[in-house]
Formats: structure tokens, sequence, C-alpha cells
């Protein structure tokens, strides 16, 4: 699935995205009592916490479908299904500010009108729904035109069929053989890691309550006297998920076995786990005492440990995520507690971040606004905008203005030969994308670097961004051809550490 990524990059991570939100909603789901209305609330909660990318976030709201329409059933027959497949179709569209043909939701209207259709039991409604859905994947390649231009079928559609034929699977116990669908080669992709400050001699808690008696609200409320750089504590009537951030972990858990009986206990040393996060990733996350709460903060998800370190230097709590490494809403929340204020702008900085922001703005505990930004660029350029005297709607409106402005150039090299908008690309040659769109490819990442450039006729200032395996000098060479190409616009240099990408410019 992550080969079928339209753009030939190396950073497809659609089945990555949904894997991870599968795996979420599964363990919650084993958590669960065994019956159908519990295993499938709590299978929803779980992909909504785990939800990861656009597809996560739409794949979550097809379980949710399955949440409402099994809720007090002991048993699901053809009639309940129906309405699960109708649920999930209208649940998916609600999620998607502009829906367009060709993707996963094209899925979700083939799963519900196949459900529709006349049907013995539910084993026979599921393979007419495995036989349309086979078949509507495939139709995705000529709906979408994005899709048609790159001779791919849609991602995420796959993923949802193939879920839909691993039910069938599970009914009638014989394999359906997999039909290849995806390029040969396939990007390698990464798993996503947060980052936000830790509080030195504090514990990690983490754990669940199965059917609350208290409500989440005072459950909170009371851990908040307790907490750290962290207090989350979301849930339903079903299930609360508690994670905190500690110096008292025994008032933690002491709380929660006020409100039910806990499982899945996790306590941990967040001393420990800063030094091991160190070794594995090289950044450093510096500890700090907890402040009081700012009026309003600011998430950005970025790509590297650079662009972090212009984040905080801008007044942001930075968020590891982007390209293979999208933040989970459960991620999201819990930066949102850590940017320790009363109300937070969330920067995602990625098209595919923007959905499970949304989704976590919805249950977070504060007032949250999403500034859509779709580029690291624009981020970085909304976030000049932020002012901390200002509340949360005058932010919200000025970095807004200031994103839609901004231009981000993305140098990398194609995984596959390609034809995207309008290019024809070939397997190895770098190529340039300006707001998400090929504008240039040859065999020179510089070159087509400053061709991309050329076009910001309107630019004044670029800030050129080196990605991980970049060194300075490369940099720096990158920096003088801009000037060279663009001698009216002033070029700043700084690093981003992204992986991917060796050169992004911001362009104001």
């Amino acid at each position: 699935m992550n080969a079928l990524n339209v753009y030939p990059v190396p950073d497809g991570d659609t089945g990555t995205n949904m894997l991870h939100t599968m795996r979420a909603a599964v363990k919650r789901a084993r958590d669960a009592e065994p019956t159908i209305d519990k295993v499938s609330a709590a299978a929803a909660y779980g992909a909504l916490m785990g939800a990861r990318g656009n597809s996560g976030v739409i794949l979550s709201q097809v379980i949710r479908g399955l949440k409402e329409a099994f809720a007090g059933k002991e048993t699901a027959g053809v009639a309940d299904v129906r309405r699960a497949a109708e649920l999930a179709r209208k649940y998916a569209y609600e999620a998607v500010s502009a829906p367009a043909p060709g993707t996963i939701l094209s899925l979700t209207a083939s799963f519900a009108k196949s459900a529709a259709a006349e049907a013995d039991d539910v084993v026979d409604m599921f393979g007419r729904i495995a036989t349309d859905a086979h078949t509507a994947v495939k139709r995705t390649r000529d709906e979408n035109p994005t899709n048609r231009a790159a001779g791919v079928v849609d991602a995420g559609a796959r993923g949802l069929q193939l879920i839909l034929e691993g039910v069938l699977s599970s009914f009638t116990g014989e394999e359906i053989p997999l039909e290849p669908m995806a390029p040969a080669e396939r990007p390698v992709g990464q798993s996503s890691v947060s980052e936000a400050p830790s509080w030195e001699g504090a514990y990690d808690v983490q754990f669940l309550v199965e059917r609350p008696s208290r409500p989440i609200a005072a459950v909170r409320e009371e851990m908040l006297k307790f907490g750290a750089d962290c207090v989350l504590v979301v849930g339903d009537e079903q299930l609360l998920k508690v994670h905190v951030h500690t110096l008292e972990p025994d008032q933690i858990v002491r709380i929660g076995l006020t409100a039910g009986r806990i499982a899945d206990v996790v306590v941990e040393d967040l001393d420990a786990m800063t030094a091991e996060h160190e070794r594995a990733t090289g950044i450093v996350v510096a500890s700090a005492p907890r402040a009081p709460a700012a009026a309003v903060g600011v998430v950005a998800v970025v790509p590297g440990e650079g662009f972090a370190a212009v984040a905080r230097s801008l007044g942001a709590s930075p968020l590891r995520g982007g390209p293979t490494m999208n933040p989970s809403t459960e991620e999201l929340l819990a930066a949102i507690t850590a940017a320790n204020a009363q109300a937070v702008l969330i920067l995602p900085n990625d098209k595919n971040v923007i959905l499970a922001a949304q989704q976590a703005a919805k249950v977070a505990s504060i007032p949250v606004h999403v500034v859509p930004t779709r580029n690291v660029a624009q981020g970085m350029a909304a976030l000049v905008a932020f002012d901390p005297a200002k509340d949360l709607a005058d932010n919200a409106k000025a970095m807004g203005e200031v994103a839609e402005r901004a231009h981000g150039i993305e140098v990398t090299r194609a995984v596959r030969d390609a034809t995207i908008d309008g290019e024809r690309v070939k397997k190895g040659e770098a190529m340039a994308l300006l707001d998400g769109r090929v504008v240039a490819h040859g065999e020179d990442e510089e070159t087509v670097l400053c061709d991309a450039a050329k076009r910001l006729t309107d630019s004044e200032i670029f800030t050129l961004y080196g990605g991980a395996d970049v060194d300075d000098a490369r940099v720096e060479h990158a920096a003088q051809r801009l000037r060279a190409a663009c001698p009216r616009v002033s070029v700043e240099v700084a690093h981003g550490g992204q992986p991917h990408y060796p050169f992004i410019v911001a362009a104001e």
C-alpha cells in the first residue's frame, strides 16, 4: 500500500498509517468484554486514539459506524451490518471537508451500496461486498485524475478493501489470493516519534479504566494536581484512558481506582525513557519544570530536529511527525496537554495530518484551533505571525492568512517512473514539488530546486532547510545557486534535519 502513493516520493505511508490505526483498534477490542457491542465500541475508541493520517482517521470513522450499529446488540445480522455500512459511509464523508472521487471514500460508498442489496445472511453479504470492493478499487485509478496520471489505484481504498476481504476470510476460513496492485518497489516507512518536554524525576503512568464510575472531567481535574507536562484523560462511558507524567505515580493510580477497576498499568521512569529515546534517535529532549499555563500555545508538527529548534524559538511546542511518521490523534492530544496552555493552535504542516489534528481538537479538554498548514514551509511562516499576547481567534486568523501566502519547495528523488502533474519523471531523478505539485525534475537536485524557485517571482525571502543527510557545505552550495538564480531574493540557511528531502525551501 505504501508503494501506491500517487507521488513517486520515498515517503508513501498510507499502509503504515492504516496498520497503526488497526493495531490500536484491535488492541482495545481484545481488552474489552467479549460481546459485539463492547468489542465494537472499544475498537472504535482505539481506532480514534490511534488514528494516523487521513486514511487512519477515515478508517476510524468506518469502525465508528460498527460501534453505533451494534450498540446494545448481542448478535448482528444482515440489517445491522447494512446500517453499519451506511453509518460508515456517512461518518467517513463527514470527516472530509472536500470529498474527492476515487479515494477511500469511494470504498465506503461501495461498502454501503453492496450492503444495501438483498442477502441471505452476513456471509453472503460480505461475499458481494468483497467482490464489489475489488472492482471499486480498480475504478479509483480512473475516477481520480491524479491517480490516473500516476497510474495507480488509491492506497486508502486498497487498504479498506483488504480489511473487508479479511472479514470475509474470517467467516469462511478460506484465504483470498492477494492480487498485486502496487508497483514492484516499495518505499521504506518509518515509525512515528513524538517529541515533547519531560519533567526531571517524573514517572510516566498509563492505564485503562473500563466502565468508569466517575465523570472523565472530574478524574482529569483531580489528576491535574499531581500531573507534570502531560495529563491525558480521555474516553467515554465504556473505556477511559489515563496517561500522566507525575512525581507521584501512587496518587495517579489511587485516583484511577476511585473510578473503577484499572488494567494495563504501566509505570516507567521518564529519565530512563528519555535517555533511551536520545540513544535511539540522537535527539536530546530538554527537561524543565512546568511553568504556569500560557493563555495560548502552539503545537507544530515538524519533520526533523532542526525544524523543532526553530519551532521552539518561535514559541511553539514541536511534535515530531510528517511524511512516513504521521502522529496519531492520541499523540496530538498528548502534545496539546504538554503545550501547557489554556487554548492551543495546531499547525499540522502536512496535508495528511490535518484530519487527525481536527479529530484531536474535537476531543481535547481545552479550546483547540487547527490552522490547516499543508507543508512545513507554511507552518514556519505561520509561526512568525504568532503573538502570545493575542487570543486564540486573533492568532488563528493572522497565522492562517500568513500561511496562505507562503510557499514551500521540497526536493527529493523519485522512487519509480511516473507521470504526475503533467511531468514524466523517471526513477532516481531529482524532482522539486512546489506547494505539493511537481514542477521540475532532472538529474541534479540543485538545478531542479532553482527551476522551482524561479517560479516564485513575488517572493522576498527564501529559507533553505538542509535535510538529515546533507552536510553544511552542500547546503551552502545550494544557497549560492539559489542566490544566483533569484538575485532579488534574500536567501537564509537553516538546519531542518528532515528525512527523504535533502532540501526544503520556505518562501515568503
